[in-house]
């Protein structure tokens, strides 16, 4: 019990440096009115925030004992931007908020790619870009670089800081190791560690007291298939946006759609509403099940957005009853269990479609469209009778 609590512990430790990133990104925002800051700004804040949700999504594949990758292309020189810009709060802002001056220098010397996860990646270079500000109290200088070593390449983080004895650097990837005390629960650089080597790649540290610390990790560089990376420029991207949006306009363009948001959640239900609005859906909300039902029963919806763990009736029983009203109307769960959810379930309920929370707003658009599609589809389907001989 004293080790789940522990890595319970240690998770909202990590959490915390997610939050404080995003926390710290939207303060400085309200600050501005620079439009380039902000766009920047908000681009930091989404992938933070995506990354949080990976990490969500490890825990729980890591209860279910899952061991599967998916490993794409990803650009060296672009994650170390993602995490300089992540990090700005913590080593720029609360440093000299504290009258520390902490300079951070980026050295890209690589142009490689490393197949793997970019948020794996991002979070063990934010959590070791933490620990360097830890170890640079009175202030000093962070380095992060990148260079190709043979048929790898080879990422640096050092600091000025404080340096480590050997008998703490030879412990440090030691789970619940810390030298913290109730600041630090010692599962930063284990997990680090781990996530490096289901990349094949692996850490070096060399540390001396008073004179600083460098982590060195090296990842295999990746191979492009034919020499060469398929690439959309933005020119082809905002074409397919446009048209996109042009046949969501076309399927739409007798009725709106008639959606129903159920969430006990007010965030998260005015969310869907302003993204559902957005793609010109006519929205009624609902805080629970029983109110759902009520206007389910007194208008006529397109489609149904449910939460699954709600107070008085679940997504599940309020799925369920919906089903045994209407079979033709789809019903989307939006729950914070994710994959965790069963597909006997989704199928009990009759449920159309699982989204894990957090979802993306181009989720919630893929699935008007579909929903549109649908209701096209029932519009001009023929009636038919089936008699039994």
């Amino acid at each position: 019990m004293s080790a789940l609590g522990e890595l319970a512990s240690g998770v909202a430790h990590d959490f915390n440096n997610t939050l404080a990133g995003i926390l710290g990104r939207a303060q400085l925002l309200l600050r501005t009115n620079d439009p380039e800051k902000i766009t920047r700004g908000l681009n930091i804040i989404i992938k933070t925030a995506e990354d949080g949700a990976k990490t969500v999504k490890r825990i729980q594949d890591f209860a279910r004992q899952r061991r599967d990758h998916d490993f794409e292309p990803v650009s060296v020189d672009q994650i170390l931007f993602d995490v300089s810009e992540i990090t700005r709060p913590r080593w720029k802002d609360k440093a000299e908020a504290s009258g520390i001056h902490i300079s951070l220098d980026v050295q890209i010397r690589s142009k490689s790619k490393v197949m793997g996860d970019e948020s794996e990646l991002r979070e063990v270079l934010v959590n070791m870009v933490s620990n360097a500000v830890d170890a640079m109290p009175i202030g000093g200088r962070l380095t992060l670089s990148a260079e190709d070593v043979d048929d790898s390449v080879v990422i640096s983080i050092a600091d000025t800081g404080s340096g480590m004895a050997p008998e703490i650097r030879s412990r440090i990837f030691d789970p619940f190791f810390t030298t913290k005390g109730k600041a630090g629960m010692g599962l930063g650089l284990a997990v680090g560690f781990g996530i490096i080597r289901r990349h094949e790649g692996a850490i070096t540290v060399h540390s001396e007291v008073s004179q600083g610390t460098t982590f060195r990790i090296s990842l295999p560089a990746a191979k492009a298939a034919d020499g060469s990376l398929i690439t959309v420029t933005a020119s082809e991207l905002t074409s397919f946006n446009a048209q996109s949006n042009s046949s969501l306009m076309q399927a739409q363009n007798h009725n709106q759609l008639r959606i129903l948001v159920v969430d006990d959640e007010e965030c998260v239900r005015d969310l869907l509403r302003e993204l559902l609005e957005s793609e010109r859906c006519a929205v009624s909300t609902a805080a629970g099940g029983r109110e759902a039902l009520a206007l389910f029963e007194s208008r006529e919806f397109d489609a149904v957005f449910t939460d699954v763990g709600m107070p008085g009736m679940s997504g599940w029983e309020l799925a369920s009853t919906i089903r045994q009203q209407s079979q033709k109307t789809p019903i989307a769960v939006v729950t914070g269990w994710g994959e965790a959810v069963g597909s006997n379930e989704q199928k009990e309920a009759g449920v159309d479609w699982v989204i894990a929370k957090p979802f993306t707003a181009e989720r919630i658009f893929e699935l008007v469209r579909e929903i549109a599609a649908q209701r096209e589809i029932e519009d001009t389907r023929p009636t038919l009778s089936v008699v039994a001989a």
